[in-house]
Order: structure tokens, then C-alpha cells, then sequence
């Protein structure tokens, strides 16, 4: 079988030249074809790959902004609570001074009425010893001893 296929090869080879010719040309023409697609592939391959290599890069790049931006965050968040702390804070201080003066404010004017109802008067010789008469006495003596 194999001697047959290498006669009739021969015979074609010796007798159609020109069909074998334009046979081998056609294959060699379509293995060029294909080496070239092939380098095409390979060069569109080696591009691909670049664009994916600077996407990746520049996702790692975000992703990177992204996580300076989240610990930015997290430390605006801390500033901002211990600014909430402090105004608390000076917002329980300035009450407690305006509470303060308020009572301050009232001690005052219970002082000017007690002193504004005592009235002077000359004292006989038997009271040179005693302070005020016994109402004024009481009243300031009320003051004086209330709570703290």
C-alpha cells in the first residue's frame, strides 16, 4: 500500500510538476498566513496583558487612596467625638456658672432686703451691747445659718 502511495506520488511529481508546485505554494502561503495571525494573536495577547498589568496598578493605586481616606475618616471621627466631649463639657461648666450666679444673684437681693427693712434708731444705754433689733437679728441669723 505505502509502495503505491509513493508511485502514484512520483508519477504525479514527474508528470503534473506545475499541480504540486501550486499545492506546495498554497501550503506554504497558508502556514505564512497562520504564523502571521499567530504573531497577531500574541501580539494582541502581550497588549491585553499590558492594559490589565496598568489597570491592575492603577486599582491597587485606588484602593491604596481608599484606605488613607477610611483612616482619615476614622481619625476625623475621634477629633470629632472628643469635640462633642468638650462641648459637653464646657456646655455642663458654663450651667453650673450661670446656675451658680443665679444663686449669687438671689443671695444679693435677699441681703439688700434684709438690710433695707432694718431701721436705725438710737439706742438707748441698756442696748449699746446688742447689735440690731430682734426681727433684723433673726432674719440675717436665718441666713447666715442656712445650708450649703
Amino acid at each position: 500500500m505505502l509502495s503505491k502511495a509513493l508511485t502514484l506520488v512520483s508519477w504525479v511529481w514527474g508528470k503534473k510538476s506545475w499541480l504540486v508546485a501550486g499545492l506546495t505554494a498554497l501550503l506554504l502561503a497558508s502556514l505564512a498566513w497562520a504564523y502571521v495571525q499567530g504573531l497577531r494573536l500574541d501580539a494582541a495577547r502581550a497588549d491585553a496583558a499590558r492594559e490589565i498589568q496598568a489597570e491592575q496598578a492603577a486599582h491597587n493605586v485606588t484602593r491604596a487612596e481608599l484606605a488613607t481616606a477610611l483612616a482619615e475618616a476614622a481619625r476625623w471621627a475621634d477629633v470629632a467625638k472628643l469635640a462633642q466631649a468638650a462641648t459637653a463639657s464646657v456646655r455642663a461648666t458654663a450651667q453650673a456658672a450661670l446656675a451658680r450666679e443665679g444663686r449669687a444673684r438671689a443671695d444679693s437681693q435677699a441681703r439688700k432686703q434684709i438690710l433695707s427693712v432694718a431701721k436705725p434708731r438710737v439706742r438707748a444705754a441698756t442696748e449699746t451691747m446688742e447689735v440690731v433689733d430682734d426681727a433684723t437679728r433673726q432674719r440675717a441669723a436665718d441666713r447666715l445659718n442656712r445650708p450649703w
